[in-house]
């Protein structure tokens, strides 16, 4: 059957929009408390956002596993619960603009048909004489319309904003800002205006767009967002231009880093306490605007020795909406709850280190429930996969890599992976768990591959320099990161294999979504 003119231009209007539309030991032994111990003070929680560009501070500080003092001077505050904005600020402050998401896209079917009929007959008859009958005929017909409502915007990451890696700095009190598809550290920024070790960053989430990285610093309490584009970053002076860290040596004073967009202090001064759990949520898909709003970030942290608290964040603000307590806390010592992740219906998990424990937090309910592994279970890190399963990498106990299924409510321990140590582990979104292996046990150092359909090991990935392995994740490209605690990073194709190594100065505690891969992996494209 022919295809009609408004059917073939629909369809070609249709791929032209499509086009444009397109948890833990702070040091590197095998230890099972982290590298500082704090004095445990019951207090009430001090929480306050803190706008970046507004507080000076000064601290001394022996490093990570020191002592540490802090005196904040002239520090301008909005406390935690005023009014909400479900919408960037940075679409609307000047003079920066944002441009880095899609924007809403029109498009206008013109369909132009122009046709010429010309036809001559000569009829002769004979037998009465000579008939010649000439009949020209033209028709032009242009017929302009805009044909049938393109199809809505989709959502969907993707690009170089997913070609960026944060890697927390946790002696320097700093962030890289990582490229993966050069391979360059193009950025740093401090994560706290103590500007020192004594905030110790660790945790790292990025959001579901890429635009945005939150960082969590255990030792002073706090959550820092930090734009990754210029276009979202704000002109806090008003002289026109965004001063920003441009390489890894610009490492600009809190107060003047304009890609800082807030700090919101969650708890005390206290390294057990500090935040540790961090994740985005899922933010709503605006169809006309073609952006994400609504978006939230989940912390974890502990507000008393024995109460501890997740708390839902405005991602735009910094200000705390609302908070669900954790019963039955602390599951060891009185550390916060360990590591977060986000399901593919915008739910929460988390758990507590050395625990048996898988805890999720309904979104929209605050709802708290519990499961408790039968097995040995010693949970370290966590993610979640494509089908909702929970998986933690175990440190010790049976030592192996575990999942949690919410349907079945079933625990189970991969087979052959006991005996060992391990930090962090991510999903690939294709059916693979990838997991980073100590130099302990059978494996030694290094990256552990599950098959996540088969549900059994595939391979141990081994690199020529490996100390402690902490973080694992994937870029855009599909690329495996994993970072070591030593100073460095290594880039693998998880097809070919090649290995490349970045070298990235500093001491570095990070192996929660530092690419971002986990929040976007759970969410359909």
């Amino acid at each position: 059957m022919p295809i009609s003119k408004q059917s073939l231009a629909y369809l070609l209007s249709s791929s032209l929009l499509a086009i444009a539309c397109s948890s833990g030991d702070d040091g590197a032994s095998a230890s099972a408390t982290e590298d500082t111990a704090a004095t445990t003070t019951d207090g009430a929680t001090d929480t306050a956002t803190t706008t970046a560009g507004s507080a000076t501070a000064s601290s001394s500080s022996s490093g990570p596993g020191g002592t540490d003092s802090e005196s904040q001077g002239s520090t301008s505050t909005t406390q935690g619960g005023g009014s909400e904005s479900d919408s960037d600020p940075t679409d609307t402050a000047g003079p920066t603009t944002d441009d880095t998401t899609t924007g809403q896209v029109s498009a206008t079917d013109s369909d132009t048909d122009t046709g010429t009929d010309t036809g001559t007959g000569t009829d002769t008859d004979t037998s009465s004489g000579t008939d010649t009958d000439t009949d020209t005929d033209t028709d032009t017909d242009t017929d302009t319309d805009t044909g049938e409502p393109p199809p809505p915007c989709e959502p969907g990451g993707g690009g170089e904003l997913f070609d960026l890696l944060w890697i927390a700095n946790t002696n320097q009190g700093s962030v890289s800002k990582i490229n993966a598809a050069t391979m360059t550290e193009v950025a740093r920024y401090y994560t706290d205006p103590v500007q020192s070790g004594a905030s110790s960053p660790s945790r790292t989430s990025v959001s579901l767009d890429g635009r945005y990285v939150v960082v969590s610093n255990r030792d002073t309490g706090s959550v820092t967002k930090i734009a990754a584009n210029e276009e979202n970053c704000v002109d806090k002076n008003g002289d026109g231009i965004i001063q920003t860290s441009k390489d890894k040596a610009q490492l600009l004073p809190y107060a003047q880093e304009e890609c800082i967009l807030w700090t919101t202090k969650v708890t005390i001064n206290n390294h057990q306490w500090g935040p540790r759990a961090t994740a985005f949520g899922i933010p709503k898909w605006n169809i006309d605007t073609c952006k994400y709003e609504s978006e939230k970030i989940w912390i974890g942290y502990m507000v008393t020795s024995t109460n501890a608290r997740m708390a839902r964040l405005n991602s735009y603000t910094g200000e705390i909406e609302a908070t669900a307590d954790i019963p039955n806390f602390p599951l060891y010592g009185s550390y916060s709850p360990y590591g977060a992740a986000i399901d593919p219906e915008g739910n929460v998990w988390t758990t507590g280190v050395f625990s048996k424990a898988a805890i999720r937090i309904d979104a929209e309910t605050l709802e708290v429930t519990r499961w408790d592994s039968p097995f040995t279970d010693s949970h370290y890190g966590m993610t979640v996969d494509q089908e909702g399963r929970v998986w933690f990498a175990n440190w010790q106990g049976h030592g192996g890599i575990s999942y949690f299924d919410p349907i079945n409510e079933q625990w189970s321990v991969i087979a052959g992976t006991a005996g060992h140590i391990y930090r962090g582990i991510a999903a690939d979104g294709k059916g693979g768990i990838w997991a980073a292996s100590n130099n302990a046990g059978v494996f030694g150092c290094g990256v552990l591959e599950i098959d996540g359909k088969a549900l059994a090991i595939k391979k141990h990935h081994k690199f020529a320099q490996c100390s402690t392995p902490l973080g694992v994740g994937f870029d855009g490209k599909g690329k495996l990161w994993y970072v070591d605690y030593s100073g460095w990073t290594w880039q693998m194709d998880p097809i070919t294999e090649e290995k490349k190594q970045l070298v990235v100065p500093n001491l570095h505690y990070t192996y929660s979504d530092f690419t971002g891969s986990g929040l976007s992996g759970v969410v359909p494209q």
